[in-house]
């Protein structure tokens, strides 16, 4: 019975990703990576449950927050929903000199209410996921993308991965692409060694008490819960 059920949730994932797609590609011309590799990775979790949409989304927005992307009063839903509706006027990312002038616009931008409603929610939530990567990428001067490879972590393991872990992580490397083919099993050799380092030197900065034998048996841990499958 595994089998079916595996393929019935992927079968899920893939529908939710499809009708996803087209809403956010339309917010910016840089978030095709983003429909592409991240959200067929984070959508589980936007359908998995309010619990887990709860601990995700606090994760998020603490990290957005703390790194001065969203101020203490946004919301990624909001921030979602503002941004597909500023996309049906022109109003991109792409049109304005700098991420927080896009920001300052699509804050004060009107909502519509009517046009709200029929926004899903899982939506609004991956359209705040694409807007707050794309602003993490103008903030570390990183590959348009790059910063989007974060959230498919915390959708994993939003205990591992805080807010206090990921931005010890964003002092220790920017290679977020690299960091998720780490916990993927995915990444070859000689990066993975270097990889494993740059997690241990974060670790150590927010946990200087810990000794190396309990800050690998904690990474072994998250590594093995983050390539389990996902349930729905």
């Amino acid at each position: 019975m595994v089998f079916p059920l595996i393929g019935a949730a992927f079968s899920m994932i893939a529908s939710v990703v499809a009708s996803v797609t087209p809403v956010i590609a339309a917010i910016s011309s840089t978030v095709s990576t983003f429909c592409t590799t991240v959200l067929p990775k984070v959508v589980p979790v936007l359908i998995g449950g309010l619990e887990k949409l709860s601990a995700f989304v606090g994760v998020v927005q603490a990290v957005l927050q703390i790194m001065e992307i969203f101020r203490p009063d946004d919301k990624l839903q909001d921030i979602g929903d503002r941004a597909i509706q500023a996309a049906r006027q022109d109003i991109k990312p792409e049109n304005f000199d700098s991420f927080e002038a896009y920001m300052e616009k699509i804050r004060a931008f009107e909502l519509d209410p009517a046009e709200s409603s029929k926004i899903s929610e899982t939506e609004k939530f991956a359209a705040g996921l694409a807007v707050g990567a794309q602003g993490l990428d103008e903030k570390f001067n990183v590959r348009e993308g790059t910063m989007a490879n974060l959230w498919p972590l915390v959708a994993k393991n939003p205990e591992y991965f805080n807010s206090d872990r990921l931005t010890s992580l964003l002092s220790s490397t920017t290679d977020i692409a690299s960091l998720l083919k780490y916990f993927e099993g995915s990444l070859a050799p000689a990066a993975t060694v270097e990889t494993e380092g740059k997690i241990v030197a974060a670790e150590k900065a927010i946990a200087p008490e810990k000794t190396e034998a309990v800050i690998y048996t904690e990474l072994d841990a998250a590594i093995n819960h983050f390539q389990k499958p996902d349930a729905i």
